[in-house]
């Protein structure tokens, strides 16, 4: 039998979840989020909740419940078989980072790529051939968005198990993804008005680096564990 990959491994789980009651559908949820945000090649995860989705509907057969196979503290269990599990290689570890950064400068490019065919279209009577790039604000956009991004993913493991969510955790959440995204917009726009390392690229440029990069994230999306 020829063994399936993880997006096979993820379609059918999700087509056998279907399966599962609603009491255990949530504590397997919950030990989901857990498992794919931890340090375990992707391919041995998705192994793993097949077969604790495969156990569950089996138990669900006898009239028992996720903590009836699993016990009361779920997030012990699945700590001690990440415990049993090989841990990521240093490219899956840095592929999620690395595909973030590379989505986010082919959005980038791909908008000024655009931007440049509507002033060449448009605005006749102007010297200027595409938006400015910044160095600096880009980097620093692209910096605060990861931050931000592995915060909110640290956020989802540690409440995956405690998912009430008061007046607290609601800030919590809402500052986490509101921060990072308001502040990498205002800082590209502020450096964009700024006279040191700016450099204006041409159509072809900007629709060349658009195309690189998405390419990269492609490939190292495939890579990550997310």
């Amino acid at each position: 039998m020829m063994r399936m990959n993880a997006q096979d491994m993820i379609k059918l789980n999700n087509k056998q979840r279907e399966l599962l009651t609603p009491e255990n559908e949530v504590a397997y949820s919950d030990m989901l989020v857990y498992l794919r945000l931890s340090n375990v090649p992707e391919q041995q995860v998705e192994e793993l909740l097949l077969e604790i989705l495969d156990h569950l509907i089996e138990a669900q057969a006898e009239n028992k419940n996720a903590y009836d196979i699993f016990g009361d503290d779920l997030q012990s269990y699945c700590d001690e078989l990440i415990s049993s599990l090989p841990v990521q290689t240093m490219l899956e570890k840095t592929s999620l980072i690395g595909f973030v950064i590379s989505l986010l400068l082919a959005i980038q490019f791909g908008i000024d790529t655009i931007a440049s065919l509507f002033i060449f279209f448009f605005e006749k009577n102007t010297e200027i051939i595409s938006p400015p790039f910044s160095i600096l604000g880009t980097t620093l956009s692209v910096s605060i968005i990861i931050l931000g991004i592995l915060f909110i993913l640290y956020l989802l493991k540690r409440y995956s198990f405690d998912q009430k969510m008061n007046w607290k955790r609601r800030i919590l959440f809402g500052f986490a993804f509101a921060t990072p995204f308001c502040s990498a917009i205002f800082l590209n726009i502020y450096f964009k008005k700024q006279p040191y390392l700016i450099y204006h690229l041409t159509f072809w440029q900007n629709a060349l680096i658009a195309i690189l990069f998405y390419a990269l994230y492609k490939f190292l999306y495939k890579k990550s564990n997310f």
